[in-house]
């Protein structure tokens, strides 16, 4: 499990971060949290679901449908399936998170692979580098960005329109495996909420998300699929891991900055 410690400038001054790469570190998750800035764009190719969490929902994006399966997002090479890969790979090592007075500090993975002596410093001279300074800029825009969120989602919520999503997965003729904790917006409920009720949502910013979900979920037979081709590939390398891009079109650059999330 990732163990956060606070950013330092003594503790951490010769630090630097080397190139995202690789990132077989997320090949084991299941799932991915998402922001609600990165909704229009997940839901153009991934299928997008609610997570019961520790505290109420989130949304996630669906990775796999087995714990026996990997990501399917991901290839043998570490590498991304699509153009746009999720802030909450992009912003790590770093996040941002409240401390016990209730103030936003910048923490970091310490174990993170990428951190040693070589790539972009984060200090100079005791102070943060450009690329630091953007990255603390971009930690900040997205954890306000999650907490607006977050709020959407709880509204969504107290109106009873997130509701289990009925996933049942095949397996040869006969034996079908139902994945629970899985949910969706319940599109029924939606059109019968009341006028005051659309307002809210509308105001909370909880619009773009709803349609989003519910937009993604025509991309469960995509997840479907690359997961039957990575299954194909271990037990007999018949199908190669580059022809797993044909699933995808073509996107514009996602560079770090909050723009393009």
């Amino acid at each position: 499990m990732v163990q956060f410690v606070a950013l330092s400038k003594e503790k951490h001054a010769e630090f630097a971060l080397s190139d995202l790469n690789d990132i077989s570190a997320y090949v084991s998750r299941p799932t991915l949290p998402v922001y609600g800035a990165e909704i229009s764009r997940l839901a153009l190719h991934y299928p997008l679901a609610f997570i019961h969490q520790e505290q109420g929902y989130g949304v996630h994006l669906l990775c796999s449908l087995s714990s026996e399966l990997p990501n399917a997002w991901i290839t043998p090479e570490g590498k991304w399936l699509g153009n746009y890969i999720p802030a909450i790979i992009r912003q790590s090592p770093f996040t941002i998170a409240p401390n016990d007075e209730g103030k936003r500090i910048v923490c970091v993975d310490q174990d993170d692979l990428r951190l040693g002596d070589q790539g972009r410093p984060l200090f100079e001279a005791g102070e943060p580098t450009e690329f630091l300074s953007g990255m603390i800029k971009l930690l900040e825009q997205l954890y306000l960005n999650g907490v607006g969120t977050q709020k959407a989602i709880d509204l969504i919520a107290s109106y009873e329109l997130i509701v289990p999503w009925p996933l049942i997965v095949r397996h040869g003729e006969a034996q079908e495996t139902p994945i629970k904790g899985v949910f969706r917006i319940d599109e029924a409920k939606l059109n019968q909420l009341e006028d005051d009720q659309w307002l809210a949502l509308r105001r909370a910013g909880a619009i773009p998300l709803i349609y989003g979900q519910l937009l993604s979920m025509g991309h469960l037979g995509k997840l479907l699929q690359i997961l039957q081709h990575k299954t194909d590939l271990l037990a007999n390398n018949a199908v190669a891991a580059e022809n797993l891009n044909a699933f995808f079109g073509e996107d514009d650059d996602s560079g770090l900055n909050f723009d393009s999330i």
